[in-house]
């Protein structure tokens, strides 16, 4: 009867083979997409690493830069006024291309034979206030020779 239709319809091995290579074809196709998306994961991870650190590296320069300019900014001030002993030197962002604020501190001690010079501590942080900012400082000496016109 019905029934017994039925029941050979679905012993048909030619239908059950089909449904295997669909559901074989489909787990081809889901484990492609896992490793595709794994590998593009791997690379989006990179590229990020990679921009941090061009970051971090584009920073320390610009600070290093503004350790040499403060050491300028020092010389002339002393050339310019024989009391100048220092100050806090605050660069706006948009001095430095909108990446954020500097501080630099400039502090001057003579030496033990003031005639001879000043030794000068800079200390120089960019972008001020930042968790990623970049600290440096630098000890220098100017001598009084160096200070005339």
């Amino acid at each position: 009867m019905k029934f017994e239709t039925f029941g050979k319809a679905r012993g048909n091995s030619r239908c059950g083979r089909r449904s295997d290579r669909r559901g074989a074809i489909l787990i081809m196709v889901l484990v492609t997409m896992l490793v595709v998306t794994s590998i593009l994961m791997g690379m989006l991870q990179n590229t990020l690493r990679v921009r941090r650190q061009l970051h971090t590296e584009r920073n320390a320069r610009q600070t290093e830069l503004l350790l040499q300019a403060a050491a300028d900014r020092a010389r002339f001030q002393l050339a310019k006024d024989s009391g100048y002993r220092g100050e806090t030197w605050n660069v706006p962002s948009a001095e430095l291309a909108d990446r954020g604020d500097a501080e630099i501190a400039i502090k001057l001690n003579s030496t033990t034979e003031p005639s001879r010079g000043w030794q000068v501590t800079i200390a120089a942080e960019y972008p001020r206030g930042s968790p990623s900012s970049v600290r440096r400082t630098a000890n220098l000496f100017i001598p009084q020779s160096n200070l005339l016109p």
